[in-house]
């Protein structure tokens, strides 16, 4: 999943100081109302275990910012509109594979640099991350309201604190093991050769690792990785050479793009003597594939579809 950062963390923090004095003065002046409205102890908080530590979250927290694709990605999959999030990454609009679920939701934030005021003015009682935040980051946005950061110890662990955060852990449960059952049939269950993700991009393709989640939804479906994708320390191979291609030389090619001059890229590789001797190439296997959904998100609405494309790749 992307992570972004947040450049001149001086200035977002005196944007983020004079905000909240700005509604320090609101609220001294504000109604018995507002008062009301607030956390005032008829919802207990929770306990979340995160990247920073224990964080006290809302019971039933019903103003979220979701910042990244996963955990908007699970906040609708879990019936939570979130009141604020950021742009997918290479866009200026949420992940177009969420479509009209996300159409609504409006952006507080671009990949790289969450807007501290336009997060401030959506009043959040809760924000999601992606995983890797950095501390100043985490301090700047912990001022605003309580901030989860999930640890990222695989694929599937940010969900599982999205769901503990959203309070809804239980429901959450029974939805994932019912999709993680449905990737176990999507190739029909039998061993079906060896497959690899790629991202194509200008310099050439980009191994995904074997540990995001398309890989192992592969693996679940019955495919054996490549031993580049299994062998990475990183999210992403560096580009390949195309003389290096033997080293996708899989039995089904899953190809991934996310711009304009990655189809390029891949269109002019495509009339190479190098791409064509690929395995998956000469049995007409190349699956091409939404690179916001198989490259940068692992949410739940974006594993249904990798699930599909899977099935429809190998006809399950």
């Amino acid at each position: 999943m992307p992570d972004f950062t947040l450049p001149g963390i001086g200035r977002v923090s005196q944007a983020l100081t004079a905000s909240l004095l700005i509604m320090g003065l609101s609220a001294c002046g504000g109604s018995a109302s507002g008062d009301e409205g607030g956390n005032d102890g008829k919802r207990a908080d929770r306990s979340v275990e995160t990247a920073f530590g224990t964080v006290e979250v809302p019971a039933d927290p019903q103003r979220v910012v979701a910042l990244g694709d996963t955990p908007l990605d699970t906040a609708l999959y879990l019936g939570i509109e979130p009141v604020g999030t950021s742009s997918a990454r290479g866009a200026d609009t949420a992940p177009g594979y969420l479509g009209e679920k996300a159409a609504s939701v409006p952006l507080v934030a671009t990949v790289k640099e969450p807007n501290i005021e336009a997060i401030l003015k959506t009043e959040p009682d809760l924000i999601l991350t992606g995983p890797n935040l950095e501390k100043s980051q985490y301090e700047a946005l912990k001022a605003v309201a309580p901030t989860v950061v999930p640890k990222s110890d695989d694929w599937k662990q940010p969900l599982e604190t999205y769901a503990d955060a959203l309070g809804r852990k239980e429901a959450f449960a029974e939805k994932f093991d019912a999709l993680l059952e449905r990737a176990a049939d999507a190739a029909g269950g039998d061993d079906v050769g060896t497959a690899v993700v790629v991202r194509w991009m200008p310099a050439g393709p980009m191994v995904m690792n074997g540990a995001n989640m398309p890989s192992r939804l592969l693996e679940e479906a019955g495919a054996s990785l490549m031993p580049i994708a299994e062998d990475l320390d990183s999210p992403h191979s560096d580009p390949l050479s195309l003389e290096n291609l033997d080293r996708i030389d899989a039995d089904h090619l899953f190809v991934a793009t996310l711009n304009a001059e990655g189809e390029k890229a891949l269109e002019a590789a495509e009339r190479q003597k190098s791409f064509t001797r690929l395995e998956a190439v000469r049995n007409d296997a190349v699956s091409g594939v939404d690179g916001q959904v198989w490259s940068s998100s692992s949410g739940p609405y974006a594993m249904e579809k990798v699930i599909e494309d899977i099935e429809a790749a190998y006809g399950g």
